[in-house]
């Protein structure tokens, strides 16, 4: 196979295909762009150098500040970011802990709550929220506080009425790259206020970015841009913080187990470092805790070895634990104690119980999924009606999304004519809900553009919202054509394949280059293949602890996992084989992702499989 040294080649042909430059191609991938997307530079945000001179006056003068976060993982890491970052630079600051049940802005009752707590704060610094919260602000304003408000939100008319609001998407910021996380914003002042102030710190607070980058995952921001080097060092920081479990639990082969439980905290490269020198208690501990975040995850089998922690691990494992009390009604305590409490131990409980009620959330996602699907929904495949609790709408209408392929609102069931319908939104990239729904009386959505709450002011205004719905899919169906792969590339023995998969070093190679271009995720997505697979000689495997998961073994070796489908796909796929012992079939058509997998010190490729796509005759 032949070298391709830059992405805008253009021979793609015969033997010598390289499926990188390939897959460069098809992507739009060229030179130019993969440049431009690394690029870090940015804009100063409008009102920061303010923000900096009203923290110094609160600095200077004694004057306590609270923190008020939102209470999603953005808003978990922007408050623990906040409450870490001050303390080490010496700023008398609380940290307030939000209730999910009175929704996303900061409400009259948390002034309250604050107000009752901490009686001497003159200062409410928010964060990942605020920049609407009109009700709020006038009551921290009407205690005669400054109130300073940190948020990545759309700011809608009339406007902000905090003394200082720092927002990408205000409505008079000229950021460029507005798709920032609440966290970044927070850490961008606080970085701004180190490098006026406090420049000798500027080695601790940087290590914040960790929280940032976890915010930046988890809120689904756009990998792009400054995005991009944030992710990076946060998989970095958070990798200083890894222990690797110590073998010291016997097998019956006369060896050693790795015992996750017997991980010490303290013998990470990064909290060395920190016990070396002063630190504020607060700094230590956020740090502490995401290593005890760590060991508990290493605990329940999602963290084997460094590889196993990057952005991947951020969005689809710590985020939506962290996430789960507002989706199940649980308590977000042990959300925030995990990276707050004094002890070691009260952090491991707490991180057990985040770990304990994700999987009671995963439960009941697929409970309720299924109860869309078989109930009576007047409205479907737009609108669906659900008994969940109300924080699960969003994690439902994301299944229903990705399985209609077009937006949809889950909501609960209105009680009567004259009542208002509230729920979330879930949208693909090519929809805006919030703009969508923006021109029609009665509806109205808050949130991100393809994540948002949506309301319906009366019963007889949801035909309205189906039809936005359904006329936004129309149109991008016209843009779309149903024909064609459903991944970047094709592999296998088919007339329409790119490669075969006998040979496996290319796809090794292919993925080795690949993952130079980590970190992936929204706005620049790892790459999806389409593979063929004949069934002769495949093999056919269920494995997992109860034996939840598939192992599709092909011919060439290409070993192909298939997570949570056994039970479902199992026996239709051994009937498939069994067939095709006797007569003539057709390939086996997935869509997957490529990764390396390293065991007893040997790499091979393998594919982790998303979806059955077809069966070809």
């Amino acid at each position: 196979m032949s070298t391709l040294h830059t992405v805008d080649d253009q021979s793609f042909t015969g033997e010598d295909t390289d499926l990188f430059g390939l897959l460069c191609r098809r992507r739009g991938w060229s030179d130019q762009f993969l440049k431009k997307i690394e690029s870090a530079e940015h804009d100063e945000l409008l009102g920061l150098a303010e923000m900096v001179g009203a923290l110094h006056d609160a600095r200077t003068t004694g004057k306590k500040v609270t923190i008020a976060p939102d209470f999603d993982m953005d808003g978990i890491s922007s408050g623990v970011l906040g409450y870490a970052g001050l303390s080490e630079l010496g700023f008398d600051v609380e940290l307030h802990l939000p209730d999910y049940r009175r929704g996303h802005e900061l409400a009259p009752e948390d002034i309250a709550e604050i107000h009752a707590k901490w009686s001497d704060t003159r200062v409410l610094l928010t964060c990942d929220g605020g920049v609407n919260s009109h009700r709020g602000i006038a009551a921290a304003r009407a205690l005669g506080w400054t109130t300073l408000v940190t948020d990545h939100h759309e700011e809608l008319a009339p406007g902000s009425t905090a003394d200082v609001t720092v927002d990408p998407c205000r409505i008079n910021e000229t950021y460029a790259h507005s798709g920032i996380c609440g966290a970044h914003v927070l850490y961008q002042v606080i970085e701004a206020y180190t490098r006026v102030h406090r420049p000798e710190k500027l080695w601790e607070i940087r290590l914040l970015r960790l929280f940032a980058g976890l915010g930046t995952v988890s809120d689904v921001m756009p990998v792009l841009y400054e995005n991009r080097q944030l992710v990076r060092d946060a998989i970095s920081i958070a990798r200083l913080l890894r222990v690797a479990a110590p073998k010291t639990s016997p097998n019956p082969w006369g060896g050693f187990d790795a015992d996750p439980d017997a991980i010490d905290v303290e013998r990470s490269i990064l909290m060395q470092l920190l016990r070396t020198e002063p630190h504020h208690p607060v700094f230590l501990r956020a740090f502490e805790g995401f290593a005890i975040v760590l060991k508990a995850f290493a605990q329940v089998g999602k963290i084997r070895d460094v590889d196993d922690l990057d952005e991947g691990f951020f969005g689809f494992y710590l985020a939506p634990a962290m996430n789960s009390p507002r989706r199940t009604g649980a308590s977000l305590d042990p959300c925030f104690a995990v990276f707050t409490a004094a002890g070691a131990d009260v952090k491991l409980k707490a991180a057990r119980q985040v770990i304990e009620n994700n999987e009671l959330r995963k439960q009941l996602v697929v409970e309720h999924t299924d109860e869309l699907t078989t109930g009576d929904q007047p409205l479907a495949p737009w609108v669906y009606f659900s008994d969940a609790y109300p924080g699960m709408y969003g994690l439902l209408a994301n299944r229903m999304m990705e399985r209609n392929g077009h937006p949809v609102v889950v909501a609960g069931r209105p009680a009567g004519p004259d009542d208002s319908v509230s729920g979330s939104g879930r949208a693909p990239g090519w929809f805006d809900i919030i703009t969508g729904l923006e021109p029609h009386d009665g509806l109205s959505a808050i949130g991100h553009q393809q994540a948002c709450g949506v309301r319906v002011a009366k019963i007889e205004k949801l035909g309205d919202l189906v039809a936005v719905l359904r006329e936004a899919t129309q149109a991008a169906l016209l843009d779309v054509s149903a024909d064609g792969p459903s991944g970047d590339l094709v592999l296998g023995p088919d007339a329409d394949c790119d490669a075969g998969l006998e040979d496996l070093q290319p796809l090794s190679e292919l993925v080795r280059r690949t993952e130079v271009l980590k970190p992936f995720g929204h706005g620049f997505t790892a790459p999806v293949v389409e593979i063929a697979i004949e069934p002769l000689g495949l093999r056919v495997d269920r494995i997992g602890s109860r034996s939840q998961h598939l192992r599709l073994v092909t011919r060439s070796g290409l070993s192909c996992l298939w997570w949570n489908a056994a039970e479902e796909k199992f026996d239709m796929l051994r009937g498939f084989v069994q067939r095709a012992s006797r007569t003539e079939t057709g390939t086996l058509r997935f869509t997957a992702r490529l990764q390396l997998n390293t065991f007893r010190g040997d790499t091979r490729v393998q594919a982790v499989i998303d979806e059955q796509i077809t069966t070809t005759a």
